[in-house]
């Protein structure tokens, strides 16, 4: 069986809409066989469709030069058939740490702080101007907080290291000796993998205890009502993005007001003054490359 990730679109036969199937694995192609058709290796799986609840077989065919689905019951009619490629994010695997999270931060606040005195509609909370403008303004704060812990992990073994022992995934994970000896930064890199494809920034509690736990840092505030404010406003965040600005009953938010976004960009932007501010004196602290040199030198 091949693994990875695979998509299956096929029509319902009971009612003629499309439904989908994500597979882990599907047949591969026997390569040991002397000829193409003798190669040709199937299996089958069940769809259910979500329009009218009809169960149905698809049969996906594996050859020598890819895979093709069909309706089991129906072999004239073809399926669509894809296999997941996420070789186009490759790149964030040789992607430096950003040097000068903060000062993109500012500059970012900056420009949309300008926004929304110039755009954002003082009449009403419920316009879609004003949920645009929080969604953007969760861009920059998570953009931020996510640079400044990949570059700490990146450049601080402690810190990595710290993360490793707290964070749930990482310190359950199993490598070989062969795999420890041959990467030499395999723990920065895995931690790094982690905070870079399998993070949500905009989860501040998860992201408090990581800290916390890493550097000794709080980076929620004490203040209970700015700590409520940014807890609160993840789930008009995901209203926003998720539902266009509805809650779960169907109710259009009518909170995010100017005077909303002001205060929640001021809590943002002391909580990034926070944590850049620990993150100086840890950097103050840390020996530079040349003086770890001369000390083993010395020795």
């Amino acid at each position: 069986m091949a693994e990875g990730e695979f998509h299956v679109v096929a029509r319902c036969p009971s009612c003629g809409v499309p439904a989908e199937a994500w597979l882990t694995e599907v047949p591969t192609p026997d390569l040991t066989a002397e000829s193409a058709s003798d190669a040709i290796a199937t299996g089958d799986i069940e769809i259910e469709c979500e329009t009218c609840g009809n169960m149905f077989p698809v049969t996906i065919t594996a050859h020598l030069t890819g895979w093709e689905a069909h309706l089991t019951d129906d072999p004239k009619t073809k399926a669509e058939f894809e296999q997941l490629d996420y070789s186009y994010d490759d790149w964030l695997e040789d992607m430096e740490p950003e040097p000068h999270p903060r000062a993109i931060f500012n500059q970012a606040i900056s420009d949309w702080t300008g926004l929304l005195h110039a755009i954002g509609d003082k009449r009403s909370g419920a316009v879609g101007i004003n949920r645009m403008l929080l969604v953007q303004l969760f861009s920059i704060i998570e953009a931020y907080l996510s640079d400044a812990v990949i570059k700490l992990a990146f450049d601080d073994r402690a810190v990595a290291k710290a993360i490793v022992e707290w964070h749930p995934d990482l310190k359950v994970e199993q490598v070989s000796l062969m795999t420890v000896a041959s990467q030499p930064n395999l723990v920065r890199d895995m931690v790094v993998a982690q905070l870079r494809k399998k993070t949500q920034f905009h989860r501040f509690e998860f992201l408090n205890g990581m800290l916390r736990a890493a550097i000794g840092h709080h980076l929620l505030p004490n203040d209970k009502v700015k700590r409520d404010l940014i807890l609160q406003s993840v789930q008009s965040r995901h209203h926003c993005v998720h539902r266009n600005g509805r809650d779960v009953d169907g109710k259009i938010l009518d909170s995010v007001t100017v005077d909303y976004l002001d205060r929640l960009a001021r809590c943002f932007m002391e909580t990034v003054e926070r944590l850049a501010t620990a993150i100086d004196e840890i950097e103050a602290k840390r020996p530079s490359p040349l003086s770890e040199d001369l000390f083993t030198i010395q020795w």
